[in-house]
């Protein structure tokens, strides 16, 4: 494996965006905000959302989840 493919894991995508959330839930800021919001932040919210763990971070946090879109169930 090279450095480059270390990144794309689907593990380190959770965790980059479970931190990501976690850090501006906590009143943070990140060098990718600006005055009208966080592009990274967003990715992290739908990132987290497609993975039942990280819905259940989401909902834990205050997030508003809709679970019927949950891949697999009817919407």
């Amino acid at each position: 494996m090279t450095g480059t493919d270390d990144g794309d894991r689907p593990v380190d995508r959770f965790e980059a965006a479970r931190n990501t959330v976690r850090q501006h839930r906590d009143g943070r800021t990140c060098f990718h905000c600006q005055d009208g919001g966080c592009g990274q932040h967003t990715w992290a919210v739908e990132e987290l959302g497609r993975h039942p763990g990280g819905r259940k971070l989401l909902r834990r946090l205050g997030f508003p989840i809709d679970d019927s879109t949950e891949e697999g169930r009817p919407r």
